[in-house]
């Protein structure tokens, strides 16, 4: 019996060794060294924070001040509004767009030389702009009362662009709360997310060319907008939105280095993107039903998937939040070439929209002919066409046929009718010659 045992538990062993160990077959996700003071990394899918560290330390936010200056000036200014530098905003050191005092811009304009180049004579044009009378220190206060609303303790800003001065401080964590904010706006959005901005021409200057220098921004990495804050090589920060495969991060980096800030950034992108439970809902190039074409040679189109489409969940939450839904325009009017996007596929977990993917259609089609202006598509004017054309013959034939059928009727009781007559002709006639009178 105990040898029996012992070669039994040898098997055993040996079985198990041979078998794969779930252990190791997981990815083991290593939390990310960084060289930032402070930092934080909020997923706005899952409503977790990923990543912190250090991010209720008050550190210098630099030039990343300029999303708050920002914020405020879509919030209270048109961005056509045409605004004149003044001789304290064009005499602002550091970075700049070289603004000139007495030209004439628009607040839209000078969003780009704030967000893009980071100018900060722009911002500080931005401050007088909303402040009414050019008051900057009445702009400075809206600023932190801002702040505070939206929830931001640590926070006291001292400048509207960043440039050193004394009590100008943040949190990576309060940060956060303005990026989000200043991000959830279109205009903010799309300006810290252009790549390249070119200004025409004003009353005091030739045209510019502004080109963003937002880490990450220019290697298709994901970056949507943000703005990053230097002052030295050895401190500086970041704050910057993230969406890729309908992921939406948030990163805040401060107190960090040139060379550091680039890697961290990269790191906790990648830790971000293993450590949160990411869902393949629908894959990329999936029918998802039929859009109606107004006035195109054919009149519905098939709606593909333009991408894979994922949803993110909490650490507890269960695939079965996931709710999906199909919208397609309804107005897409021909010609519609290739590619065109049609509709959205929505991913939902719980009640909130995650993700939307594009739809788009695998083929282009042109005008078609006037049927096509009450939804009759080319082909089917075809098919209308000749069946109209067969069906018309078929009436000039049956109608042909029964006047060949009249004719003969006709014919043939005339011929009735002559034959009758000359049978009473012939027999009037025997009459005749026997005499008969009637």
């Amino acid at each position: 019996m105990r040898l029996a045992a012992v070669v039994l538990t040898a098997v055993f062993v040996c079985l198990t060794a041979l078998l794969p160990s779930q252990v190791y077959s997981e990815k083991k996700i290593e939390t990310p060294k960084i060289t930032a003071q402070g930092a934080v990394v909020y997923c706005e899918n899952t409503g977790e924070a990923v990543y912190s560290q250090g991010k209720n330390k008050k550190l210098n936010p630099y030039s990343i001040t300029k999303l708050m200056t920002c914020l405020l000036a879509v919030q209270n200014l048109p961005v056509d509004k045409e605004v004149t530098v003044s001789k304290a905003a064009s005499e602002v050191g550091g970075s700049s767009m070289d603004l000139q005092e007495g030209e004439k811009v628009t607040i839209e304009q000078l969003l780009y030389g704030a967000l893009v180049i980071s100018g900060n004579d722009a911002a500080y044009a931005l401050g007088e702009a909303v402040s009414g009378k050019g008051n900057i220190d009445k702009f400075i206060d809206r600023m932190n009362k801002t702040a505070e609303n939206i929830g931001c303790r640590r926070t006291h800003f001292s400048s509207c662009n960043g440039l050193t001065q004394k009590n100008h401080y943040t949190t990576a964590g309060d940060m956060l709360q303005i990026l989000r904010v200043a991000l959830s706006n279109d205009t903010i959005r799309k300006i810290s997310g252009t790549a390249e901005y070119r200004m025409h021409t004003t009353n005091k200057h030739d045209s510019r060319v502004m080109k963003n220098k937002l880490p990450l921004l220019t290697e298709n990495a994901g970056i949507v907008g943000g703005k990053a804050g230097y002052w030295s090589d050895q401190d500086c920060g970041t704050a910057e939105g993230y969406q890729k495969n309908g992921l939406s991060l948030y990163i805040v980096l401060l107190g960090d280095t040139k060379e550091g800030r680039l890697n961290d950034l990269k790191s906790l992108i990648s830790y971000a993107e293993d450590s949160i439970k990411g869902v393949r809902v629908i894959k990329e190039g999936k029918y998802c039903g039929k859009v109606r074409i107004r006035h195109g040679a054919r009149t519905r189109l098939d709606a593909y998937t333009a991408e894979t489409g994922y949803a993110y969940l909490p650490k507890e939450g269960a695939d079965s939040l996931i709710s999906t839904s199909t919208v397609m325009k309804t107005n897409i009017k021909a010609p519609v070439k290739k590619g065109t996007v049609v509709g959205y596929y929505k991913i939902s977990v719980g009640d909130d929209v995650v993700n939307r993917i594009p739809l788009v259609v695998h083929e282009s089609v042109e005008a078609g002919w006037f049927p096509s202006y009450i939804g009759i598509s080319n082909r089917m004017s075809i098919v209308i066409l000749a069946a109209a054309v067969c069906l018309l013959a078929l009436l000039g034939y049956i109608t042909a046929a029964r006047a060949r059928a009249r004719r003969k009727r006709r014919i043939a009781r005339e011929r009735r009718i002559m034959r009758l007559a000359e049978e009473e002709w012939r027999r009037e006639q025997g009459r005749r010659d026997r005499g008969w009178r009637i």
